[in-house]
């Protein structure tokens, strides 16, 4: 069922219904919310329709405790929290490309230094490119230093310049525990480790999910949201600039190797790579 939703005087919609209950779950929509569905003779505060009374739960009447002590007040006004500079998006499905290249600048980023480091410290790049438990564990040290930086700053590199911070729902940065937790979630069903297919399988299939559900799984269970910033100009030349090194030195490092392995198992290539004059390496001429 669609539901259409009043919310700073404007009419909004429609949603599907759950996509509303998903909202109310995560306290986007109070109970006095007003809404209206097909079969409605008025527009009625959300809190009342059948359809969703029971996503509310009931007032319970409690006691009110006493006022705290001036000390824990001036720990609660002292407790870092992060700064409310950046506007939430309303609907996190509206920066997935954002968060989609923000992800693969970081990984882009992180592997361009890697392979580097294994160039200059003599490593032959042939074997290691033919190692699957290597490329397995490639990411792995990437995603500690992320689970790292988004507790320290709720931002990496490539975040930083698509305007993106993740934080708790209640404005506070992650734990470390829960950061570790989170980037783990990602690694493992957000880019299946890396792995060609399984990676583009994983990316799909939280693509549909968080079409679905308003957020990506790993941000639903941890109960973190995303929060945006509008896009710098220069930051997205910067952006693309890193992503042209990031590929140049790539392909000098491992361009090499990737072509003598595919001239082994296609000879028939190499009066190609001749021709074009696409060689990294010298090709014994018959």
């Amino acid at each position: 069922m669609e539901i259409w939703l009043i919310q700073n005087g404007k009419k909004r919609g429609p949603y599907p219904d759950y996509d509303i209950r998903s909202r109310i779950a995560h306290r986007e929509l109070d109970p006095e919310t007003i809404a209206w569905h097909e079969g409605l003779a008025e527009w009625t505060e959300i809190g009342k329709m059948d359809l969703f009374r029971k996503e509310f739960p009931e007032k319970e009447s409690v006691a009110t405790p006493p006022e705290l002590p001036r000390k824990y007040l001036e720990r609660a006004e002292s407790a870092e929290t992060v700064s409310p500079s950046a506007t939430e998006l309303p609907k996190p499905r509206k920066y997935l490309i954002r968060r989609f290249w923000a992800r693969w600048l970081d990984l882009t980023f992180y592997t361009t230094i890697w392979w580097l480091l294994m160039y200059l410290a003599g490593k032959d790049i042939g074997l290691a490119l033919l190692n699957p438990w290597l490329q397995l564990s490639l990411y792995i040290p990437w995603f500690a230093l992320e689970a790292w930086m988004l507790q320290r700053n709720a931002t990496t590199l490539g975040k930083w310049l698509m305007g993106l911070r993740v934080i708790n729902e209640d404005g506070s940065k992650l734990h470390l525990k829960n950061s570790v937790w989170r980037s783990v979630r990602v690694m493992v069903t957000g880019i299946g480790f890396g792995w060609g297919l399984l990676s583009l399988l994983c990316q799909a299939m939280s693509w549909f999910t968080t079409r679905r559900i308003g957020k990506p799984i790993w941000d639903y269970l941890g109960a973190h949201k995303v929060v945006a910033s509008e896009l710098n100009a220069l930051k997205i030349i910067v952006m693309v600039f890193l992503f042209f090194v990031c590929a140049q030195l790539q392909l000098a490092v491992k361009g090499p190797h990737l072509q003598k392995m595919m001239l082994e198992k296609n000879p028939e290539y190499k009066e190609f790579f001749e021709q074009a004059n696409l060689r990294y390496f010298p090709i014994n001429k018959k």
